[in-house]
């Protein structure tokens, strides 16, 4: 005999059908990749049609008036979800948000806290209604919540909704999750293209066909000085700090010059011993000391025809500025242990980041050499001159050494934002190496500001940004007085706890925001959170 369509085991059956069926079906949206309020609203549509829990609403904080709104529902008008808004804490839904507990209201007319305020309570049907909101979490953090009334005369049971309720939610936050990825993902895109725009924007005016990256006004005044003169045989001196790429800018001047298909030579004066540097520039021949096995020829006969850079010209010794001078003057070199004289045709470039003037009044240059190598100065800024320029030249070296590690990061405009605002007294070459590092140390493919932040402070910690305990702005250790990069040392003391705490919460967390606008180097604003036990702003996630 048939059993009977009212028979209970029939009826659970088909209960634990519909249920499965809305597990299938709302993890078929999540695979779709839909936007989410579309998705959301496919789950409330199935959790009212499939177990009839009406009216599904999922409320979230609106970003304008940081009140509770309703974003998507089923079963509600526009004119309901526009009045359904909530503070924080009010109601229950507010609280639910507030507490990330959940809530069941047994009989929505017998609870002062249910405010009714979205739904009327005369559209409602007659009997006891009930309603159950739960949070919906992101990464363990209260993002919104979602709520449904519920008819308490049902044949399934308050726990079985409650368990299927669980299951939506966490499928609801797992579409907020992967939505806010892909805008992040989005908007690290965006960066990139507005980079690549620059880049073919330079080179359309001809500037990155020299590897020189940067918009900064100093940079392109330096960059057209060495366009004027690149044509000549002037002899230049590039000036600057040590690492501002004065290496980068000699080879520019060779390739735009008449000279592109000659040599280009390097010669690093401070690297070369003394008793070699003859030898080094000129030559020598066999036999001509103890150790000459074999002829050599010398780095400007190397050069000859095209340029040779002399890198670091404040190093060169007394002795042999004597016999670079001579060079200059006749474009003749004799080898050591040679009788010969050899022509040569070599455009010089010198390079330093010493005060030139000063070497020649201690003694220490020629002045006559001196006049010979200054005849087109070009000074080359700092990175601190063309904070601008960080987030180009960022963008430019992760790309190169993307390629050259095989990875693929990425790098948040939070982390941009660290790098932008660190000082890079070691400028370019620094900031290349800290990129290299980063990209070496990240064990995804996004760059967070956690992970710039910790490499910043190791890279840090191995400089001297901090000034000892009883020194004065007019010690070694600060030269330059106030405009000095170095901070002067500061005790912690336990009066700052509030000061720091209010300041990473006006900061929205951001540590290198925080560390300037107190006026403290990374390392030191991570010092004292750590002795004074400061907690760190806990950010929303949606």
């Amino acid at each position: 005999m048939k059993t009977p369509p009212t028979d209970p085991a029939n009826v659970r059956e088909e209960l634990v059908e519909q249920e499965q069926l809305l597990i299938r079906e709302s993890i078929r949206l999540l695979s779709r990749g839909l936007e989410p309020d579309k998705a959301i609203r496919e789950m409330l549509h199935l959790l009212s049609e499939l177990l009839g829990l009406n009216r599904g609403r999922v409320v979230l904080r609106d970003g304008q008036t940081d009140e509770l709104a309703i974003r998507v529902a089923y079963g509600l008008t526009r004119d309901e979800m526009a009045r359904g808004r909530y503070r924080m804490g009010e109601g229950i839904t507010g609280r639910v948000m507030q507490s990330g507990e959940v809530l069941i209201v047994q009989d929505i007319d017998a609870e002062p806290a249910y405010l009714a305020r979205a739904v009327d309570r005369n559209s409602l049907p007659e009997g006891t209604v009930s309603f159950i909101a739960m949070p919906i979490l992101v990464d363990q953090v209260i993002s919104g919540v979602l709520g449904v009334h519920r008819l308490r005369s049902r044949q399934r049971s308050l726990g079985a909704d409650l368990q299927i309720l669980h299951t939506i939610a966490e499928l609801m936050g797992q579409i907020f999750k992967i939505h806010q990825l892909i805008e992040r993902r989005t908007a690290l895109l965006k960066e990139e293209n507005h980079s690549l725009r620059a880049a073919l924007q330079q080179r359309t005016r001809g500037k990155t066909n020299w590897g020189i990256v940067g918009e900064a006004p100093q940079l392109l005044t330096a960059l057209d000085q060495l366009e004027q003169v690149a044509g000549t045989e002037a002899t230049v001196m590039l000036l600057g700090e040590s690492g501002t790429g004065k290496e980068l800018f000699a080879r520019a001047l060779h390739l735009q010059s008449p000279r592109r298909e000659k040599p280009f030579v390097k010669v690093n004066c401070a690297a070369i011993p003394e008793t070699l540097f003859e030898a080094e520039l000129f030559g020598h021949e066999k036999g001509a000391f103890t150790g000459a096995a074999q002829q050599r020829i010398g780095r400007f006969e190397q050069a000859n025809g095209g340029t040779l850079f002399l890198d670091e010209i404040g190093d060169l010794p007394l002795p042999v500025q004597v016999k670079l001078l001579r060079v200059l003057q006749e474009k003749i070199v004799e080898r050591l242990g040679g009788r010969g004289e050899i022509p040569v045709d070599v455009r010089i470039v010198a390079a330093t980041h010493q005060d030139m003037m000063a070497l020649v009044r201690a003694g220490r240059f020629r002045l006559d050499l001196y006049y010979r190598l200054n005849v087109i100065p070009i000074r080359l800024p700092a990175l601190r001159e063309r904070p601008g320029d960080i987030k180009l030249l960022v963008r430019h070296f992760v790309s190169q050494l993307n390629q050259h590690h095989q990875r693929n990061i990425l790098i948040t405009p939070q982390a941009m934002s660290s790098l932008v605002s660190y000082p890079w007294p070691g400028n370019i070459r620094q900031l290349y190496n800290v990129c290299e590092r980063i990209v070496l140390l990240s064990r995804t493919d996004e760059i967070d500001e956690g992970t710039v932040d910790y490499v910043l402070v190791t890279e840090a910690q191995g400089q001297p940004v901090e000034v000892l305990p009883g020194t004065t702005p007019a010690s070694p250790l600060v030269a330059g007085g106030a405009h000095s990069l170095i901070r002067p040392y500061q005790n912690v003391e336990a009066g700052e706890r509030e000061q720091i705490a209010a300041a990473l919460a006006a900061h929205g967390g951001n540590k290198s925001r925080t560390a300037k606008a107190l006026n403290l180097t990374l390392r030191q604003l991570n010092y004292r959170i750590q002795i004074l036990a400061i907690p760190l702003p806990i950010r929303s996630k949606l």
